[in-house]
């Protein structure tokens, strides 16, 4: 009996071992390219890492490039993993691929291919696609934490896992991310997509509601092995309470800002030493609730109507409030704070999300107006509707995945980090603040933004 189980310890370590082994190799087969350059990164950094793309020497040359604005798909290799999820943007020339790099022609001409009814089976995408691809900073990190993980338990159970090396190369990678701090003032969608990112890290994650109500509350999750943090502010809307039975006295933004926000602002300290490294901000699903909730009392009703179009009246408060938000946010930790706008949350049922689409068209204006770039992750998820929890929220897996690559993404590029189509051109400097960093495509991205709003 003891000796069946010992046997069943060691085949689960083998398995261990070999899905480990298996899984790097995709994640060495979606970079495409080696770290090239020995002369980034903090003493002792070596560029022999099999885990990221090209690190390319560059004085100030480089373009600014946006992989998460341009036209592409969410490449994910079942819908029930994260592994090797990611957004692949379609560069100029990219899908001019041959058929057969893709599927096995055996001969027969391209038109007989593209004509058949056949079923194109979902392999990965040709390597000239996939090495252009954003890096995947969570599906790293995650690995990094299996690792450590395993090579805990060497001391108890006697058996060498052999991953150290690869730990040492993984934190030669990874190591911007130390004393790094996020702070997301949003909505629980935002909160799930934290949660869900701190479950899968075995992050340090605590909520507490600060009106005994779950519209307003301040979150908190620490990746340990990084002290890496992210605060969420669960604004709600940005009008007064947008439950208008919820509480009897319901609160205007300048009170929650006040009550809640503001002795808890010295606390949400990054790598500056002062400030957030990177805030990202929205207001969609509570302050669409607002809206159409003043609307169901204005014409005594009992049901609340989700698909009537907002009054240009509306839209125009929409966007004050907007302002006075931002507003907050900039006086409370200055101008060099980069700030995203996240776009629009949509609902599980397309018929729902009218008024939603009016608030993200205003926000988009709104943005454009203050110089506030914007994450456009709720437009690039639209339609997985099948990938939700419940009405407004996605569930853990792949879209999950693809928000924390995308969130990791522009904390880089806030600290100083340059990635351009799949090649990190610039590492960040741990002695770097954010201050200029941001400023270095932040012309071009809004530029784009203007022609695409």
């Amino acid at each position: 009996m003891q000796s069946s189980f010992y046997g069943a310890k060691v085949f689960a370590n083998i398995l261990l071992a070999a899905t480990v082994v298996a899984t790097l190799f995709l994640t060495l087969q979606f970079r495409g390219k080696l770290l090239t350059s020995e002369n980034e990164g903090p003493a002792g950094y070596s560029a022999n890492s099999t885990y990221g793309h090209e690190l390319i020497s560059s004085e100030n040359s480089y373009e600014c490039i946006n992989p998460y604005s341009q036209p592409g798909f969410i490449w994910m290799e079942t819908r029930n993993t994260t592994d090797n999820t990611t957004w692949v943007p379609f560069y100029s020339g990219l899908l001019d691929e041959q058929f057969s790099q893709i599927w096995d022609t055996k001969g027969e001409p391209v038109d007989k291919i593209v004509d058949d009814t056949r079923y194109f089976p979902n392999k990965f995408p040709p390597n000239d696609l996939l090495k252009n691809a954003p890096t995947q900073w969570f599906q790293l990190l995650r690995q990094y934490k299996k690792m450590r993980d395993a090579v805990s338990t060497e001391k108890s159970t006697g058996r060498k896992t052999g991953y150290t090396k690869i730990i040492r190369e993984l934190e030669k990678q990874l190591y911007w991310l130390q004393n790094r701090s996020l702070l997301v003032v949003g909505d629980s969608a935002d909160g799930t997509l934290i949660s869900h990112l701190c479950n899968s890290l075995a992050a340090d994650l605590d909520y507490e509601p600060t009106n005994g109500l779950d519209e307003t509350s301040i979150g908190t999750c620490n990746i340990r092995e990084w002290n890496l943090t992210i605060t969420h502010w669960q604004l709600g809307c940005v009008g007064y309470n947008c439950s208008s039975s919820a509480v009897e006295t319901p609160e205007s933004i300048d009170q929650k800002w006040d009550r809640y926000f503001i002795p808890t602002s010295d606390s949400v300290v990054g790598q500056n030493g002062a400030s957030p490294d990177l805030v990202i901000f929205q207001s969609g699903l509570w302050s669409e609730q607002f809206f159409v909730n003043r609307y169901r009392e204005y014409v005594n009703r009992k049901i609340i109507d989700y698909s009537r179009t907002l009054n240009f009246n509306e839209l125009v408060l929409y966007t004050r409030l907007l302002r006075r938000t931002i507003s907050k946010l900039r006086d409370l930790y200055g101008y060099q704070v980069p700030i995203l706008y996240r776009t629009v949350t949509l609902k599980n049922t397309v018929h729902q999300d009218i008024a939603a689409l009016n608030l993200d068209s205003a926000a988009r204006y709104a943005c454009r107006e203050l110089d506030i770039e914007i994450i456009d992750f709720g437009w690039l998820v639209r339609g997985y509707y099948s990938f939700y929890s419940d009405d407004v929220n996605i569930d853990e897996g792949p879209l999950s995945a693809l928000w924390a690559n995308m969130v990791f993404w522009y904390l880089f590029r806030s600290q100083g980090g340059v990635e351009v189509r799949g090649d990190l051109v610039r590492m960040p400097d741990m002695d770097m603040t954010n201050v200029g960093a941001w400023d270095m495509c932040h012309d071009t991205f809004m530029k784009d933004l203007k022609i695409r709003s």
